[in-house]
């Protein structure tokens, strides 16, 4: 087995003022570049807001494992339908919102929850179907629910 100055020595030739590669490595500007991008786009919102999507879509993938009555109070597990109605609208290029989580439904299905302040929405993917919005602002003049179905 070949020492480290061997290993040099077989590099860069004897009595070289090259340093071994590892130690180049660390000080090398190339090196210094790949640092800075590693924190460009560990700071960057687009790659941030893919993996909050790719993690939403997992999370909406396990939700086929829910239990009949998760709830205790009967409720349905969602079915594959809602949960594909569910992933086409994550997955839509027209939906800007990503939604806080993802959960079952009580009515049977899957439910987004977004928030932004003290605004709150869910959209839910009905197993029959249909996709219930409810929202809520508690800062409008008169606190109110909204919701809107619309059927299969």
């Amino acid at each position: 087995m070949a020492t480290a100055e061997q290993l040099r020595i077989a590099s860069f030739g004897q009595g070289s003022s090259l340093r071994p590669y590892s130690a180049r490595r660390s000080n090398s500007p190339l090196r210094a570049i790949e640092r800075e991008m590693y924190r460009s786009r560990s700071n960057s919102q687009y790659i941030r807001r893919v993996q909050r999507l790719e993690s939403l879509i997992e999370d909406t993938k396990d939700l086929l494992r829910t239990a009949p009555n998760w709830d205790s109070y009967g409720a349905q597990p969602p079915n594959i339908s809602a949960v594909n109605a569910a992933l086409e609208f994550l997955i839509s290029e027209h939906s800007n919102l990503l939604p806080v989580r993802t959960l079952p439904s009580a009515e049977g299905g899957v439910a987004l929850s977004f928030a932004a302040g003290d605004k709150r929405a869910l959209v839910e993917f009905l197993n029959i179907g249909s996709v219930d919005v409810i929202t809520r602002n508690p800062k409008a003049t008169f606190s109110k629910i909204v919701m809107w179905r619309k059927s299969a």
